[in-house]
Order: C-alpha cells, then sequence, then structure tokens
C-alpha cells in the first residue's frame, strides 16, 4: 500500500500499529533513517526493543524471521524488527512472513533505490496491509522550510538571499542537509544573524571541509561514504579541478611524510612536525595514510588524477563523471593492496 507524499511526514510522526509491515527506500540515506527513527518512537518506548537483522543472516537462515516476528518478551510488551539493505533476494521469506508476525511486532525493512520491476517493491505496493515509503531527496521548497525551521527553533535571522544561496547547496541527503544547516546556525554565533556576505564565506570553508573529508575516507577505502560526499560537493557546484588540486596537493604531502616515515621516524612525529601543521581531527586518517599507502601506491594516485584533470579540459568531456570514476579507482586501489596483503 503506498502512502501519498503530503502524507507520509504526518504518517511516520503519528504512526499507529495500523500495518504489520513497513518497507522505507530510496536514495536519501539520512531521510530513510529520520523517518525509521519517527515511526520507532511512536511505536515503542524503549530503543532496546529494536531488534536489528542484515540479509546475510536471513539468506542463511530465512526461519530467523519466522521466529523473531512471533516470539515478544515476557518484559516487553512491543518490538521492532527492522532489516538493513533489504532486496529482491528475500522478497519470497518476506512474502511468506508478512502476515504472520505477533500484533506487537512491527517489521521494518531499509532498502536502497528499488526500481518499478523489483519483487519487493511490488509485494509492497500491492499488498493491502503492508506499507511503502520511498524516500528521495528533498527538492528546494523542502530545504527551505527546513532551513526556516531549524532557524525559528534557534532564534537566528537569516537574510532571504543568504537563505536561498544556502538551499542551493543541500539536497542529497537529508541526513547531510541537516548538519550542514545546524554548522551554518554554529556559524551565526553571538550575532544570531546571517547575511549573504556572512553565507557565502560559511559555504567556501565548508567546500574545503568536505574535499578533505573525502580525501580521508577514499585514502582509507571507504568507497562508500566517500561517494556520498563527492555526490555532496557535485550538488554544491564544486568542480572537480578543485578536487582534483587539493588531491595532489595532499598526496605530495603524503609523499613527504611517508618518506620520513620510511626513514625511521615514529610516525606520531612525522605527523606533529609537518609543515603546515595537520588540524588534529584529521591526524589519525593522515597516520592510517602513512602507514598503509606505499610510495609506489602515492605515485599511481597522483598519475591517475593527473590524467582526470586533463581528461576534463578536453572537449565534451564530463567532468564530473571523471570525478566519480576516478574517486572510485582511488578507492579500489586501496582496497585491492589491503587484499593483497
Amino acid at each position: 500500500m503506498k502512502i501519498k507524499n503530503y502524507e507520509i511526514d504526518s504518517f511516520c510522526s503519528n504512526f499507529n500499529n495500523t500495518t504489520p509491515a513497513i518497507l522505507i527506500y530510496g536514495q536519501d540515506y539520512g531521510l530513510k533513517q529520520e523517518r525509521a527513527n519517527s515511526i520507532i518512537k511512536n511505536y515503542i518506548e524503549d530503543s532496546n526493543n529494536v531488534i536489528e537483522l542484515e540479509m546475510k543472516s536471513i539468506i542463511l537462515n530465512p526461519e530467523i524471521i519466522k521466529t523473531e516476528l512471533n516470539s515478544i518478551s515476557l518484559l516487553n510488551n512491543k518490538k521492532v524488527i527492522k532489516i538493513h539493505e533489504a532486496d529482491d533476494k528475500i522478497s519470497v521469506t518476506i512474502k511468506d512472513n508478512i502476515l504472520l508476525n505477533n500484533k506487537d511486532c512491527l517489521l521494518i525493512l531499509i532498502s536502497d533505490n528499488l526500481t518499478p520491476k523489483s519483487k519487493l517493491r511490488n509485494l509492497f505496493e500491492n499488498h493491502k496491509d503492508a506499507v511503502i515509503i520511498p524516500c528521495y531527496s528533498d527538492d528546494n521548497k523542502n530545504i527551505l522550510n527546513l532551513i526556516d525551521d531549524l532557524f525559528i527553533k534557534e532564534n537566528i535571522k537569516i537574510d532571504i538571499n543568504a537563505k536561498k544561496l544556502l538551499s542551493n547547496y543541500l539536497g542529497v541527503d537529508r541526513l547531510v542537509t541537516r548538519g550542514e544547516i545546524e554548522k551554518a546556525i554554529l556559524y551565526a554565533g553571538t550575532k544570531k544573524h546571517l547575511s549573504l556576505e556572512d553565507m557565502s564565506a560559511f559555504l567556501s570553508d565548508q567546500a574545503s571541509i568536505n574535499i578533505d573529508e573525502l580525501y580521508d575516507l577514499i585514502l582509507l577505502g571507504d568507497i562508500k561514504q566517500a561517494y556520498k560526499i563527492l555526490l555532496r560537493l557535485q550538488n554544491e557546484g564544486v568542480q572537480p579541478i578543485q578536487v582534483f588540486r587539493s588531491f595532489t596537493r595532499q598526496l605530495q604531502n603524503l609523499y613527504s611524510m611517508k618518506e620520513k616515515y620510511i626513514e625511521n621516524m615514529n610516525v606520531n612525529d612525522v605527523i606533529d612536525s609537518f609543515k603546515p601543521p595537520i588540524y588534529f581531527k584529521r591526524k589519525e586518517n593522515i597516520k592510517r595514510h602513512t602507514k598503509e599507502w606505499s610510495i609506489t601506491m602515492i605515485n599511481k594516485a597522483l598519475i591517475l588524477i593527473e590524467n582526470a584533470e586533463i581528461n576534463c579540459k578536453k572537449l565534451k568531456s564530463n567532468p564530473n563523471n571523471i570525478a566519480k570514476q576516478t574517486i572510485l579507482n582511488l578507492g579500489l586501489m586501496k582496497k585491492n593492496e589491503s587484499i593483497s596483503l
């Protein structure tokens, strides 16, 4: 059963026990978590009564669904079964169990974007009792409303042009959107007001911070999180060339740190003595980069980025797609190196 878009937020924030199962799907990770948490908060008082299940466990043992759905602790009246990264591989298992659960047990499935042909999506869309909730990236109207809500709550004023500028940089992920708005609120400080000039300065600072986070994550091999940050940067209008040049500078710094580390220096001494000083919140990541990236890997990465920047300047090129492929290749370089070790 589909919930109409304009009714979804009300359904989640005022949820009552009217359905045995809910499928929450889409590309917006933060919005999926926000809506799932809202439903759970209204359904049970104790978050400890949420049972988290992974796809792998269900595939290996389909009976675990039936067991959990029909078991209620003597100490608790209700519980939630939450399945992460659900997809068509468990559609038959869900179909067989969707109406068998105890009335005091709610089944919630969290999925990535599902196509109209998805068996799991069709099961929930056509079921008379189960509910399906899509979570797509916020449009500009939703973002402006969210900015207003959070700024009014903190009693902070923002000029209309500053608000429009901020909204243009948001929308890839609800969790990220909230986080960036909260950072802007902190940036307002005791002034309790943000002008267009203030917002321009704030966004410039944030772009540099996000590129640093992208660099740190991709060199650690965390492709999934790095890719989300890259999409956010692209949505904010940050040009791939800016990302590539920041990466080149930081990889050159890493090369220098690696050489000193190879000379039997303590990694902490290398990081602490490096000029310009490394921001303290990044030190642990940079230590891992220094230990885990070889000189050969760093050279390959520099060549990869150099070629990517050259390709971006070619006629009819698609710089954003080149950036995505380059970031993916850097992450795979790290993962493949880890596997070979």
